[in-house]
């Protein structure tokens, strides 16, 4: 713990894990006053029944028009009497921005951001000693090399939660300052009754599912940044993998072979609302792949390190 503690003193004495952490926060409180800026207004009922009545103006223009197929006038006649329920039951308009809306933008935007940034400081937490030759007077304490590595991998991670937690808590205050603590909810028709839902949270499900994918590529980012000790060279890779992954997957996705691919076993396809690429993939399947590859990477990483020659 005490070299974990030493790594971690390092990384936040550089101003870039702050400058870092503040232009995540600063882009989450951007986006959210945007969003409120250009919000619809919802803070009286009259404004409500306003707004309703504005997304039921398009609808009516349409079922006017001649040309108009059956159906579409079915559609739009579903869209009016969803319309006028929400004004019978004082409900907000279906664009009006709810604080779950605001939570799902800002937990994907903070999963992103702070992908990005921890892959920044796990490509050069190492690469960087050995650029500045640091890494000589490190290892000439009576510590194994691995206990120094490993420190810098969980120093890494916690930056990572860090930042996480952090943006989020300042999403959870500014939406309940924005947008209130309202759910959305979700209108449907079913046998041609209107049936109202509130649409479940699944903020947690989300993120469990996405740190998986994170940390993978956390522990890539650290095994090329150890090896090649170039953080260039670390995030560059890492940051496509993280950024063009799904591209990639989508031209891989039609050989065999895609499915023992890791960024084609991305754990944050298995999250509500999405699914894999490949058909056929299950979660624990894509479980085992990441296990397989991160205990490769890590071997890797481990093993060159323990056997580089730093007395040059």
């Amino acid at each position: 713990m005490q070299y974990v503690k030493n790594e971690w003193i390092k990384m936040w004495s550089q101003k870039n894990a702050w400058i870092m952490c503040g232009l995540l926060i600063v882009l989450i409180v951007f986006v959210a006053g945007m969003n409120k800026y250009y919000d619809v207004d919802s803070s009286t009922k009259e404004a409500r029944i306003a707004a309703n009545e504005e997304m039921m103006a398009y609808p009516k223009e349409m079922l006017a028009s001649e040309d108009i197929t059956p159906e579409d006038e079915q559609y739009f006649k579903e869209e009016i009497a969803m319309a006028e329920y929400r004004i019978a039951n004082d409900l907000p308009a279906a664009n009006a921005m709810t604080f779950t809306e605001h939570m799902d933008l800002s937990l994907s935007l903070t999963i992103m951001v702070t992908g990005i940034f921890t892959v920044v400081i796990a490509a050069g937490i190492v690469s960087s000693e050995f650029g500045t030759g640091t890494i000589k007077m490190l290892l000439t304490r009576p510590v194994s090399r691995w206990k120094i590595l490993f420190s810098k991998l969980v120093a890494s991670i916690l930056y990572g939660i860090v930042l996480f937690a952090a943006g989020i808590v300042v999403a959870l205050i500014i939406g309940i300052a924005l947008f209130g603590t309202d759910s959305s909810i979700a209108l449907s028709i079913v046998d041609g009754q209107i049936v109202q839902e509130t649409v479940k949270n699944t903020f947690i499900e989300t993120t469990l599912y996405s740190l998986g994918s994170t940390i993978m590529t956390i522990i890539f980012a650290f095994m090329i940044g150890t090896i090649f000790g170039s953080s260039t060279l670390a995030v560059s890779l890492s940051l496509f993998i993280l950024l063009m992954g799904s591209t990639a997957t989508m031209f891989i996705a039609q050989y065999d072979f895609a499915k023992y691919i890791w960024f084609a076993n991305d754990l944050s396809y298995y999250a509500p609302g999405s699914m894999p690429m490949i058909e056929g993939l299950t979660f624990t399947f894509s479980l085992v792949v990441n296990i397989v590859y991160a205990v490769i990477f890590l071997a890797i990483t481990f093993g060159y390190f323990m056997k580089r020659d730093v007395t040059a």
